[in-house]
């Protein structure tokens, strides 16, 4: 006869749970009850779809099973333990009689706790929350790419960034100005994690070289036209890419001329050749503005890859 037993897994502080690949082993979380009304799960990191049973982590088969074992097998020994104790009492006093003496049998659950995952996301496309390792990954329920996601949320820390200097003294300029670059400099770090995400998920459409793509856009403006037929000012507009492309030079000669204009920035920014040999100087509603116009840029060129 068989035994239908339901069991209810742990999830954890904000309520999701536990998922293991039963292609790649790799482990992520769900929260159930958000994203698309599917039986099915899609393995964030290499893309295998199947049932969410099959989706079970070690830790959850081992729960299930003793809680199986607890719910099937204690009330059939306390079954046993009445037999021998009417055993027991309808032989007392005669010829023969029988004692029984029974022991406690525990039937301990192996209770465990969801692990601490890097990077917490809402997929923009279908609303489901899901944790995973590492930053860039698919949707477990409708495979869309987080990297938009990730990438608006990287642009909002280094935006956030730019809020210390209310609380620095206005005469502390080499602190002011290390702010302003490390918000810079996060904002073109995180537009070059982006594109790494989006070549390895549009390989048709992005360049394979240089490495360094989406930290040079001009010749990533340049890579689009060749495959797509659209440059990267005809997509975001002409002055739009102009100030991006001044700020991306000004990020070049802080990391590596301590922000002095040189012959290869005016080169490429000739109506700023009357600083050449000067630091250029960095103000924080134009950094603020760059951050808001990256944003732009990575949304647009996410639409247009999707081919919205």
């Amino acid at each position: 006869m068989k035994k239908e037993i339901s069991v209810t897994f742990p999830t954890d502080e904000l309520g999701l749970t536990g998922r293991g690949c039963p292609n790649c082993k790799g482990y992520f979380k769900v929260k159930f009850g958000t994203g698309m009304p599917t039986s099915e799960c899609i393995c964030p990191y290499c893309g295998e779809k199947a049932d969410h049973d099959q989706f079970f982590t070690e830790a959850q088969i081992e729960y299930a099973k003793s809680v199986a074992v607890r719910e099937v097998l204690r009330p059939e020994l306390k079954k046993l333990e009445r037999s021998f104790k009417e055993l027991e009492r309808s032989t007392r006093g005669g010829i023969i009689q029988f004692k029984v003496r029974t022991s406690r049998f525990n039937f301990p659950l192996k209770y465990y706790q969801e692990m601490e995952l890097e990077t917490h996301v809402t997929c923009d496309h279908c609303g489901l929350e899901f944790a995973i390792y590492g930053v860039f990954a698919n949707c477990p329920d409708c495979a869309h790419l987080n990297a938009l996601v990730v990438f608006n949320k990287s642009i909002e820390v280094a935006k956030k960034r730019l809020k210390l200097i209310d609380s620095i003294n206005q005469k502390d300029k080499s602190l002011r100005e290390a702010i302003l670059e490390d918000s810079l400099s996060g904002g073109i770090s995180s537009f070059d994690a982006f594109g790494k995400a989006l070549r390895l998920n549009y390989p048709d459409k992005l360049p394979k070289r240089p490495r360094n793509l989406f930290q040079n856009i001009i010749v990533l403006s340049e890579g689009l036209h060749k495959l797509c037929g659209v440059s990267l000012p005809s997509l975001i507009g002409k002055n739009e890419y102009e100030f991006l492309l001044k700020y991306f030079q000004v990020r070049h000669i802080y990391e590596h001329n301590m922000g002095v204009v040189d012959d290869d920035f005016v080169r490429k920014i000739p109506t700023l050749k009357h600083l050449k040999g000067k630091k250029y100087p960095l103000e924080r509603d134009e950094i603020e503005k760059f951050l808001d116009e990256l944003k732009n840029a990575g949304d647009k060129l996410m639409k247009f890859l999707d081919g919205k």
